[in-house]
């Protein structure tokens, strides 16, 4: 497994690198790096005393060949408990993927997805997966832009200590069918409409996550978004609830 997982680590790395030589020798001129930054904070004191914390960062550079297109997000939550006085963490969970595609046309390119999440709260101590397969994309205009993709992958997860099911052991690793889809609406000049949803569905359990937002531009580079993250586990870890959903309204600078 270990072989396994700094073989794709590799490829992750060098993948870019090499797309990115790629675009410098195309002669006509390539699109820089765009995208964006969010941070959302919410605090509450009195009879309830808690600390929300979201940052959320995106990056994508489409080239004449190449697409690349980067996601981080982190949440921190913590709560005074008034029996001890003291902060409980009610929530912390990390996320991050890279997408390279190589495009074959105007509409169609083959993609390879690698994604890693740590949910303090799910059972687990880590999930990775990596996903190689044909994309399509169906709309494209100033308006409106849809992605459609599917392809095969694998994924590795491994349970917090004392969470597996009895009798198993805490690392599981599966074949994987991963579907995924990018949405985006211009709604007007200065609001924006993106949904992004990605399932893998393995012989184990199905992984679906939702992210769907709404941003309006205040000033210059300065958006606020709301945004809803949905992620549904099949077979959750034994404790674990299926449902996990997350609200936010954050600040955004868009460079």
């Amino acid at each position: 497994m270990h072989k396994t997982l700094l073989a794709v680590a590799c490829a992750a790395v060098i993948a870019p690198g090499l797309a990115s030589a790629q675009d410098a020798a195309d002669q006509d001129v390539q699109q820089v790096w765009s995208g964006d930054a969010e941070l959302a904070y919410l605090m509450k004191s009195g009879n309830t005393r808690s600390q929300t914390l979201t940052a959320k960062g995106n990056a994508e550079r489409d080239g004449i060949d190449w697409r690349h297109i980067a996601k981080l997000e982190a949440s921190n939550a913590k709560q005074r408990n008034n029996d001890t006085r003291e902060d409980e963490r009610t929530a912390e969970r990390y996320f991050g993927s890279y997408k390279l595609d190589r495009k074959l046309d105007e509409a169609n390119y083959i993609f390879n997805v690698l994604t890693a999440e740590k949910d303090r709260f799910t059972g687990y101590d880590y999930e990775a997966s990596y996903a190689l397969g044909y994309g399509r994309r169906l709309l494209d205009s100033e308006r409106q832009r849809l992605d459609i993709e599917a392809g095969p992958g694998y994924r590795w997860r491994q349970y917090e200590e004392g969470q597996q099911p009895a009798g198993e052991s805490r690392k599981e690793e599966d074949a994987i069918l991963r579907l995924g889809l990018r949405y985006r609406l211009a709604l007007s000049e200065t609001a924006e409409f993106n949904e992004d949803l990605t399932s893998e569905i393995g012989e184990d359990s199905t992984v679906t996550r939702a992210t769907t937002s709404l941003s309006t531009r205040i000033t210059g580079a300065f958006s606020l978004r709301v945004s809803h993250v949905l992620r549904h586990t099949t077979d959750p870890a034994p404790d674990a609830k299926k449902t996990d959903q997350e609200i936010t309204v954050g600040v955004v600078y868009k460079f």
